[in-house]
């Protein structure tokens, strides 16, 4: 008897333990997030956010949250810039996006911040920089976009303008927007300067300080029962996506034809079944549009998607990676499109920028998405801006820089198009008219070297006309929709189709390339070739050869007199002509 009195006083002890000392909220705890954020003194405009979201309603039930509060001050400098007189005068859509990208998931101290990899943990010295996360995913989630379809030819593109579209597909939103969080070995690790969050943010970078994209957390790891409060010096604004980035207008500043060119040759929509039944209307019975997957296959990443690279269920690439974007204005790139690209430059061009080939398509709008972000300390960055190149632009030209939620985002005021359209190149890449010689450059890689040549050069393209006369270069198509063939023709000595090399093209097409010349006996001019052979070109007639006189096809058996006439597109290293043979050596 004795022992079972002994025993329920034990655990009447423990229980008296577990009850009034294990759970009892200790006396330093204010409570959950938002009666933390309310008791501080400076963050009483903050408070009047999460209010007026009713965001203190949530992170004050359940869940589990950090939160990046702005001090008063940093409010007050976040109204007077956008020319509010208080938080009520934001409009309510403007203020719930702004207050929920300063909320994250889940509780992470500032130590936890810094010590995130890409699949947990990072544990001691990590020299792999795929280990360092930076990025958090906020509670700022995007509504399932209305995008306005276009139907031709078995293909469905994207326009922005409803009065021509075929209707619209409902795109659905799989992630919330993210945020990064800058510390110092993050940037040591990849090779990051201070220069280089300079170059987004506006702000000198601090070592040994950890910043919420722009902002500087001015005091860490404030408890909450579910979370932690941090305190920081700006307002940061909602990032927008690329989508977002070229959609937005600002005053003589737009990327709206750059976007639609993106939008016409690379959408493809996949059925989404399981998010369209998720609706919230299918469980009670009503109807519904079907929602859809929106992919861009043969661009970098999709203008629209907040994730990055593989996410799988414990690994999430968007933590540690991030996208570049580089972009002109509407103005700037109009006057490439209608200067030099279309039929509006006063040469037979291409008919308007719907018309265009893939692989044009791919040489103006596929090298402006990069996979990594872009920062002036960076390779992709270098080649774009500080190294000679076929695609190079001014940095003078950058008007606007911003670190988005996919990419980081430039905008240029001028463009510089990609000099196989401005070298002596151009022809065969404006006019339709080449389009077999111009596959065959790229096919072969002969347009790098003619067109990163440092020299005047001389160049005799063959027109489609000439090459289908005599099956000297004829395309076979794999694939239309993806863009793959490879070249044949007709060999006039066994009468039979053969494959050609991409190695023998190349040299064929740079022997149609003069570099060096020099004056030979009765007004004859001696072109040495990239190739390092030699043409005869005779003034008197015309007649242009090379060590052997031109044939009806490559080394044919019928001999031919092959003349030139002036393609007259301006050319910024050189002289382009016609010719219909190819040179024989």
């Amino acid at each position: 008897m004795l022992l079972v009195v002994i025993l329920f006083g034990l655990l009447m002890g423990c229980e008296k333990f577990n009850v009034y000392d294990k759970y009892k909220r200790p006396d330093w705890l204010p409570g959950k997030l938002y009666t933390t954020v309310s008791v501080q003194e400076n963050l009483t405009m903050f408070d009047e956010c999460l209010q007026l979201t009713g965001l203190d309603t949530i992170i004050d039930v359940s869940g589990s949250w950090s939160v990046f509060a702005p001090t008063d001050e940093a409010m007050s400098q976040f109204l007077s810039e956008n020319q509010y007189a208080s938080i009520s005068d934001i409009p309510f859509d403007e203020l719930e996006k702004i207050t929920k990208f300063h909320i994250i998931q889940n509780p992470w101290s500032l130590e936890q911040l810094q010590s995130l990899s890409v699949n947990g943990w990072r544990t001691g010295d990590d020299t792999n920089w795929d280990s360092y996360a930076y990025k958090r995913q906020t509670i700022l989630k995007n509504p399932v976009g209305k995008y306005w379809i276009k139907r031709s030819n078995k293909k469905e593109m994207i326009v922005i303008d409803s009065t021509i579209s075929d209707g619209y597909k409902r795109v659905f939103v799989g992630s919330r927007k993210y945020v990064p969080i800058f510390y110092d070995e993050y940037l040591n690790i990849n090779g990051l300067t201070s220069a280089d969050y300079s170059f987004y943010f506006d702000r000198v970078y601090e070592p040994g300080n950890v910043y919420y994209a722009g902002a500087k957390i001015l005091k860490a790891d404030i408890p909450a029962e579910n979370g932690f409060v941090h305190i920081i010096d700006r307002v940061v604004s909602p990032m927008l996506n690329a989508k977002e980035l070229l959609e937005r207008e600002m005053p003589g500043e737009t990327y709206k034809l750059f976007l639609e060119m993106a939008y016409w040759y690379y959408p493809t929509f996949e059925q989404n079944m399981t998010a369209t039944f998720n609706q919230p209307s299918v469980r009670l019975g009503g109807k519904v549009d079907t929602l859809w997957d929106l992919k861009y296959f043969d661009l970098e990443f999709a203008l629209h998607n907040e994730r990055v690279g593989y996410e799988g269920p414990n690994f999430n690439e968007t933590l540690i990676r991030h996208n570049g974007l580089v972009a002109p204005t509407d103005d700037a790139f109009r006057e490439f499109i209608d200067g030099i690209l279309t039929i509006k430059s006063g040469f037979p061009h291409w008919r308007d920028y719907k018309s265009l080939p893939q692989d044009i398509v791919e040489i103006i709008i596929s090298q402006n998405f990069k996979s990594s972000p872009m920062y002036p300390s960076t390779n992709h960055y270098k080649e774009i801006f500080r190294e000679e190149s076929r695609f190079q632009q001014n940095e003078e030209d950058i008007i606007r820089k911003e670190f988005g939620s996919n990419c980081t985002f430039i905008g240029l005021n001028n463009y510089i198009p990609d000099r196989v359209f401005t070298s002596v190149t151009g022809p065969v890449f404006c006019r339709p008219t080449y389009s077999s010689f111009r596959r065959a450059m790229i096919s072969s890689g002969a347009y790098e070297t003619i067109a990163n040549y440092d020299g005047e050069l001389y160049f005799f393209p063959i027109s489609d006309n000439a090459l289908k006369a005599d099956s000297s270069l004829i395309i076979n198509w794999i694939d239309r929709d993806e863009n793959t063939y490879n070249f044949t023709e007709l060999n006039r000595s066994s009468g039979e189709i053969v494959n050609l090399r991409n190695s023998t093209i190349r040299n064929r097409i740079l022997n149609h390339v003069g570099t060096f010349v020099s004056k030979g006996s009765d007004n004859k001019e001696i072109i040495r070739t990239l190739r390092g052979n030699y043409i005869t070109w005779d003034h008197s007639d015309n007649t242009i050869q090379g060590d052997y006189p031109c044939t009806i096809g490559y080394r044919g058996r019928i001999t031919t007199t092959c003349t030139t006439s002036p393609l007259n597109e301006p050319a910024d290293n050189g002289k382009a002509w016609n010719v219909n043979y190819w040179f024989n050596f």
